[in-house]
């Protein structure tokens, strides 16, 4: 079969999986947009896009060694057809977030299964990231969010509380809640970053697929996330009070305070790139060694 008629016909598999699955997919993208609830998940309108962009300009790598692969198509439409059953069948006992979780994944997997189906198993382990890079559309499950929310809320006001001391700030720390001269602050939930960390670790984990070749320097720069999301994070909080305190107190309640979040990512970014740099350096170094012996 011609490689442009298995384009052909996978186009036509695409379409028809969304045209069958368009309620959920609807209700996907209205719950992406939809910026009331706890859970953003405004970046799963971006994936897709990503994903393509990626197959796209590695296609003469993903798509040098065509075949049918029906048996494991086959494998993994049964898995997402446990997905679509499970979502449909528990739908009413669920929240929002966790019913839009499985038939996310209901579609995705089903189109993957017909990846697998008319591209073949060497095309999709070429293509494996930008493929696996899809689960980032599925929404995350509400107790996995707020789980990981609180203990970002925690770490958080940890160093919150270190700031405040480097700065010599008196402040009374009750758990969350920091007593501040003439201002009383609480580092809720909200206030975790969660948001703003998911954004660095998708921006951090596409740096590290372009630009790094060795598995644990990828994992080292995914790691970094963590500590430097923390500390932009703490570092919002701790310059809105001390703002706050000397200045104005608007700027606890302010644009800065609701619509600055994108601002402290990029200072976030800020802070992963010159670890990024120094490992891209170090990779090239290290592939120079290898050639001159």
């Amino acid at each position: 079969m011609k490689s442009s008629t298995r384009h052909k016909l996978f186009g036509l598999f695409s379409v028809s999986l969304a045209l069958f699955l368009l309620g959920p997919l609807r209700q996907l993208v209205a719950f992406a947009l939809d910026r009331s609830g706890t859970i953003d998940s405004s970046h799963i309108l971006l994936v897709p896009f990503i994903t393509a962009a990626l197959l796209f300009f590695n296609r003469r790598r993903v798509f040098s060694d065509l075949q049918v692969s029906a048996v494991p198509a086959a494998i993994v439409w049964v898995a997402g057809a446990a997905f679509y059953y499970a979502g449909r069948t528990y739908s009413q006992g669920l929240a929002q977030s966790d019913y839009m979780a499985l038939m996310a994944g209901a579609v995705i997997t089903f189109w993957l299964g017909g990846f697998l189906l008319f591209y073949g198993t060497t095309a999709f382990k070429a293509g494996l990231f930008p493929l696996l890079f899809l689960s980032l559309a599925v929404p995350i499950p509400a107790d996995l969010f707020h789980g990981v929310a609180r203990w970002l809320q925690y770490g958080s006001a940890e160093m919150v509380s270190a700031i405040f001391t480097l700065t010599r700030t008196p402040a009374f720390r009750d758990g969350f809640v920091f007593l501040l001269p003439g201002l009383t602050i609480e580092v809720a939930e909200e206030c975790s970053g969660i948001r703003s960390t998911l954004g660095i670790f998708i921006v951090t984990l596409l740096a590290g697929h372009l630009l790094l070749r060795s598995k644990w320097k990828k994992t080292a720069l995914l790691l970094a996330v963590i500590p430097i999301s923390l500390f932009k994070n703490a570092v919002r909080i701790a310059t809105l009070s001390l703002l706050a305190i000397h200045w104005d107190k608007g700027f606890i309640t302010g644009r800065l305070h609701h619509e600055g979040g994108i601002v402290f990512m990029m200072i976030g970014l800020g802070l992963i790139y010159p670890l990024l740099a120094v490992l891209v350096k170090s990779e090239g170094k290290l592939l120079v060694s290898g050639v001159r012996s």
